[in-house]
């Protein structure tokens, strides 16, 4: 603990262990298997357990107990999942691509029924809505072509061999689009009716694509990508209409499948000049809070609402609205909820103004339930009354009811609005001819008059003017498609009823014959229904589902339908996406269809499925590759344990100093350590050998990320190579060499440095020739260093030929600190101005600043960079200086082309004669910054994280990545001050350390050396003694603890024998 009883007590082995060795003689000390600094002994080590091998991980590794295989299931619950917007990317596992936050157990299966009249349990154990299942877990089926890609409007796959060699002149065909979910059933029921499909993905690359599974038979005629990645949305659409009209087909209606497909549907339908809801009111039938004011401006009933972008916002809203002081609204309630999604995903019931806050952080840039990014919140009235459903079907403006269902939510799993069930309702009550009227007023508000509406409408009561107690509905939402729920529910209302919304929802659409037959406001219900959402209260792996059987053998039993299996992990349920399955009912009985449900209820707790672990998250995760994990790659590697992941180390060279850095001492312990073969005459051959020795191990590889500076290079080939989110090879290279660096950045238009890689004096003499001319004769500088080291390793500033001369010999075909032999040296201008450190993560191309340094260097025992320390400037605030260095950081990130990941960054802050400032680059390395990550506890007081985990978050926890903000704003003002040594001799002991400790801002001392050592002047960031991290709330304070320990180092830090 320091001084403030901060604990970092757990961060020690992170930062104490991995080091660097000492660059001065740039050799390694081997003690028995440890490599140590020469001249001094840590006091702490690490050893890994496992022998470095090539070799298959053991037989039975990531199995259960029962010998449930879990590896290939786990990664896709705990995160590396196909999230839309920031990532825009699926990720596939073999052949099976998943929901992006769940594991569902159910493939989707048609087997194309005629539909006839059957008995009523061979209508469900037979039925083609049985078979369906659930529409999650298996790759999309492509099934007899696709239309669209990203470099071309019009694509045809080779199994689409003339798309009209099988039809007759201009076959119809209804377009559905996303037809995922009942969306599913919409396009079976289109082909059953004799019609053509086409089906119309709204999404690039979208986890709606993901839910339409292998294993259907509709024959989809075609398969058109919409490209919803354009920046022009109109082109976009025009796009995909020219596409659809390019098709040899008579297209006969447009119909959304599912609500991410409801405003597409709507466009195309509208160009398209086909029965449509057209497109001046899309918004308001998509998006919740638009709907709400829409509803509200025809003068009808609507909740209390606001669209928030900031928690001030929230607040403001309460303080004005829903709890305006001097007015009792009663007890604090509201909600808080995305504004589109799905299935009350994120759906949060608030009792105080901390709890709302909550619910805005959890919901605010978190990748909600039909892969869109939640960029606002929600908050509305808590409405307190019955829940209902409306379901209807549209033609020409006359709204037809096709079924009413009361829900059934209750508060479970600390969630407030988990689905339990839903009830048919009869027609005939005065309370469901309100919400029936209150229905019609609310589609005409928002201009639904064609196809399918899905109404969520809560039901209060209010004493009239006469003294009579009176419905008064209040829409929740309503969605200007078909009921969702996987459309497992279609069954209850054919038995029922005798028809259901799919069915009429084609009907209208095209001849109208069964929607004119139908009653407009009322059905007759022939026997009651229940559609019963099983809640798990547990999560675990699933051994077995032993309440199948007492399920089945109950009176109302139609159907089961479960979304997990043996072997997979079930989560707690907190809302329909993290249901176990469903169960249908029916009964001529009310009571008896009830007493089921709550049957099957009461065997949650025990009995309805067997765990054989129950845990609150996956036991058996996804692995995370660490190339060379030594100075802050060592906390890299520590974290990705710590998160719960599988860790596999690969050495990047033979024989590697890194290797010998592995030492004993730690329980970081990996799954699989790897030894590159960087000595093979083909490299190829040699990345393929590795990636397989980490296929092997069996898990899901979510990242293969550099460790330290000489893992660069591999870490990308392997990355690329492997098929995991990489920056590619294109610029690999540039981003490990130091000159290409720059002449990449200088190719792309770029302020980059002047230089030359010399591999002979002639060269030396030759830059220094042309340095001369553009600079003064008489007041030159220029910078000699290595092209491929790091932390100011052998780093010389010269101002005479014969220094430059004999730099060059310092360094050329010299082993640097990094245990590689240097080809040449670099010469480059000098660079005058203040140094700062910008440190990266970025995501898709979305870059993101962590962290930024502002270094102190100085010249002192006869080298010119020695680091005294570096502190923490804020992003946020405003400084022209700060804005011109990101602006800068971003082009330079984006011309070597680090898309994904961490970047270090060194950025020369000069100033122009125009007094402007003009950064120019010194250097930048696609990984995080090292200097042994003592400074991640400075980070992570001062801004609330550190380029580590946020480096992690953006590979396997994008949501968590999404809310961090693009530039770091500062808590406390905070620095990392290196100890710097001035003279040479045997150490007696450290006096000044009491007094650093004493330090106001103290938080952490890490000394390199100790009594009995041998200190030396210190040259560079390998030479220093020890660092000291320095946090306050003051910047004053900071600056004056800072300067006393300055002082120390020249008087009273160190005692010499």
């Amino acid at each position: 603990k320091g001084a403030h009883g901060n604990d970092w007590a757990k961060e020690t082995v992170l930062i104490e262990g991995f080091k660097p060795l000492n660059k001065s003689s740039s050799e390694l000390s081997n003690q028995g298997s440890v490599m140590r600094r020469p001249h001094l002994e840590r006091g702490m080590s690490l050893e890994f357990t496992l022998k470095l091998e090539k070799s298959k991980a053991p037989k039975n590794f990531g199995k259960g107990a029962h010998g449930n295989d879990w590896a290939k299931e786990t990664v896709l619950i705990e995160g590396f999942k196909p999230l839309n917007k920031s990532s825009s990317e699926l990720s596939n596992q073999g052949s099976v691509m998943r929901r992006p936050h769940l594991e569902r157990g159910m493939s989707l299966e048609f087997n194309l029924e005629t539909g006839e009249k059957q008995s009523s349990q061979k209508l469900w154990e037979g039925s083609s809505w049985e078979r369906l299942g659930k529409a999650r877990g298996r790759t999309m089926d492509r099934a007899n072509s696709f239309i669209g890609s990203a470099t071309s409007s019009l694509v045809a796959e080779s199994s689409m061999a003339a798309v009209s060699s099988d039809l007759e002149n201009l076959a119809n065909v209804v377009v559905v689009v996303d037809p995922f979910s009942t969306g599913a059933h919409l396009a079976a029921e289109v082909c059953r009716s004799g019609y053509k499909c086409c089906r119309v993905f709204s999404s690039w690359d979208s986890p709606v694509a993901a839910l339409v599974q292998q294993g259907i038979n509709i024959d989809y005629c075609a398969t058109v990508q919409h490209n919803n990645t354009k920046k022009d949305l109109e082109v976009a659409i025009e796009e995909t209409t020219r596409t659809l009209l390019d098709l040899p087909f008579n297209i006969v209606a447009v119909l959304p499948g599912a609500e991410t497909g409801v405003e597409l549907a709507d466009q195309l339908s509208w160009r398209l000049r086909l029965r449509s809801n057209g497109i001046q009111q899309s918004l308001a039938r998509r998006n919740k809070f638009h709907m709400g004011e829409t509803v509200r401006q025809a003068g009808v009933r609507a909740v209390r609402q606001c669209m928030c972008h900031t928690i001030e916002e929230m607040k403001y809203f309460f303080a004005t609205e829903l709890f305006p002081a001097g007015e009792d609204r009663g007890p604090f309630k509201c909600v808080v909820k995305p504004v589109e999604s799905a299935g009350t995903d994120d759906v949060f019931l608030c009792q105080t103004l901390e709890e709302a806050e909550t619910a805005f952080n959890r919901i605010l840039g978190k990748v909600n339930g039909l892969g869109l990014l939640n960029e606002v919140v929600l908050v509305q009235e808590f409405l307190a009354g019955q829940e209902y459903v409306i379901d209807k079907v549209s033609r020409d403006g006359v709204h037809k009811l096709v079924a009413v269902w009361k829900y059934d939510k209750r508060s479970v799993n600390k969630a407030n609005f988990v689905y339990f069930g839903m009830s048919l309702m009869p027609t005939d009550s005065e309370e469901i001819q309100a919400l029936v009227a209150y229905a019609d007023r609310i589609l005409d508000a928002v201009g639904i008059q064609q196809g399918p509406s899905h109404m969520e409408i809560m039901l209060t009561w209010v004493t009239s003017s006469e003294g009579k107690r009176v419905p008064d509905p209040c829409l929740v939402e309503v969605g200007a498609r078909c009921h969702g729920g996987e459309g497992t529910w279609l069954p209850l209302t054919v038995e029922c009823i005798g028809y259901n919304q799919v069915s009429v929802t084609l009907d209208a659409y095209l001849s109208g014959t069964l929607f004119n037959s139908l009653p407009k406001d009322s059905y007759a219900l022939k026997r009651s229904a229940r559609e019963v959402d099983m809640v798990s209260r547990h999560g675990g792996i699933v051994r077995a589902l032993p309440g199948e059987n007492i399920i089945r053998e109950l009176p109302s039993f139609r159907s089961i339908n479960w979304e997990v299996k043996p072997g997979d992990y079930c989560a707690v349920t907190v809302d329909c996406f993290t249901r176990p399955g469903c169960v249908q009912l029916v009964n001529d009985s009310e009571d008896a269809c009830q007493r089921d449900l709550e049957t099957i209820h009461d065997l949650e707790m025990m009995g309805l499925i067997d765990y054989s672990v129950i845990c609150p998250k996956p036991p058996a995760v996804g692995a995370v590759v660490v190339v060379d994990p030594f100075s802050s790659g060592a906390n890299l590697a520590a974290m990705v344990l710590q998160w719960g992941y599988k860790l596999i180390l690969v050495f990047s060279e033979m024989d590697s100093p890194v290797a010998k850095l592995v030492s004993k001492g730690t329980n970081v312990k990996p799954t699989l350590m790897v030894q590159h073969d960087n000595n093979h005459p083909n490299q190829d051959f040699a990345i393929a050998q590795t990636l397989s020795a980490i296929d092997q191990e069996g898990s899901p590889i979510l990242a293969i990320l550099p460790g330290a500076e000489t893992g660069v290079e591999l870490s990308d080939r392997l990355a690329a190579r492997y098929g995991t989110r990489s920056n590619g090879e294109e610029f690999t290279e540039a981003r490990r060499n130091k000159y290409l660096m720059q002449e990449v950045v200088r190719a792309k238009g770029l302020r980059a440095i002047t230089q030359k890689l010399c591999r002979s004096e002639t060269e030396v003499l030759d830059f220094l020739g042309e340095l001369q001319q553009q600079q003064s004769k008489d007041d030159w500088k220029c910078v000699i260093k290595p092209n491929e080291s790091a932390g100011t390793d052998s780093v010389f500033l010269c101002t005479s030929q014969e220094e430059a001369l004999k730099a060059f010999h310092l360094i050329h075909n010299q082993l640097n600190g990094l245990g590689q032999r240097n080809d040449g040296a670099l010469c480059q201008e000098f660079l005058r101005g203040s140094e700062f450190v910008i440190d990266g993560v970025s995501r898709d191309g979305v870059y993101k600043v962590v962290a930024i340094w502002q270094y102190d260097k100085r010249s002192v025992n006869g080298a010119n960079f020695v680091y005294f320390g570096m502190h923490l400037r804020d992003g946020q605030v405003p400084d022209p200086e700060i804005a011109a260095l990101l602006k800068y950081a971003r082009s330079v990130v984006s011309a070597l082309s680090i898309h994904h990941g961490p970047s270090h960054m060194e950025v020369m802050s000069c100033v122009s004669a125009d007094g402007a400032f003009n950064p120019c680059l010194v250097e930048v390395g696609s990984r995080c910054h090292g200097g042994e990550g003592s400074w991640c506890p400075v980070a992570t007081e001062c801004v609330g994280y550190t380029q580590l985990d946020v480096t992690l978050n953006c590979y396997i926890r994008p949501d968590r990545f999404d809310a961090i903000p693009f530039e770091p704003r500062l808590q406390s003002a905070g620095c990392e001050a290196f100890l710097v040594a001035h003279e040479e001799g045997v150490l007696k002991d450290i006096p000044g350390i009491q007094q650093i400790r004493s330090l106001g801002s103290f938080r952490r001392l890490e000394m390199m050396t100790q009594p009995g050592a041998i200190l030396r002047p210190t040259i560079d960031c390998f030479t220093r003694p020890g660092s000291v991290q320095l946090v306050n709330k003051s910047n004053e304070a900071l600056l004056a603890d800072y300067n006393t320990i300055r002082g120390l180092e020249l008087h009273g830090l160190f005692q010499l024998l």
